[in-house]
């Protein structure tokens, strides 16, 4: 049977990079081999780690890894995008998402390694303005926007949302 999906958040995330950071600087060295995860620590034995110079943006990267994200950058802009209580349709695969949007519309969107469609309700609880015309210029498509700039524009309201949830 599988295990029930744990959720977490980006700030549970960060302290627990903390402290592996913390764990690793003590002399810990059963956390190096979770760097060795990491593309510039791959070829490094657990000893060179432990020299190496591992700021928090490295932990932060194996923190991500472990919980199914390409980046630490994926998962502080993926995972406020997780809202219960709404019937949203995934995909493994990124043509198919792509495909069925077009074929019913909705907003595509990613999540670590799928994708999913959503509609404006679920836009609008997430905090953005489902009217906005960005969404249209982008072909209602987080993951492969029509429009790069007009992206950037939604980003930047995005880091918005997110900042005022955090004050």
């Amino acid at each position: 049977m599988d295990k029930p999906h744990k959720s977490f958040s980006v700030s549970e995330c960060k302290t627990k990079a903390s402290i592996l950071l913390k764990s690793l600087r003590s002399g810990d060295i059963s956390q190096a081999r979770k760097f060795q995860r990491l593309p510039e620590f791959a070829n490094s034995s657990l000893e060179e780690i432990m020299q190496a110079k591992i700021q928090l943006k490295h932990a932060l990267a194996v923190i991500a890894a472990e919980k199914g994200f390409a980046s630490w950058s994926e998962l502080k802009t993926q995972l406020p995008f997780i809202r219960g209580g709404f019937l949203n349709q995934w995909f493994a695969d990124y043509a198919d998402a792509k495909s069925h949007q077009q074929s019913i519309g909705g907003f595509l969107l990613p999540y670590q390694k799928q994708f999913f469609i959503c509609d404006a309700n679920y836009i609008t609880q997430l905090g953005f303005d489902a009217n906005d015309p960005d969404w249209k210029l982008i072909g209602y498509d987080w993951a492969q926007p029509n429009d790069q700039t007009a992206w950037q524009r939604l980003y930047k309201k995005w880091m918005k949302i997110q900042e005022s949830r955090h004050e």
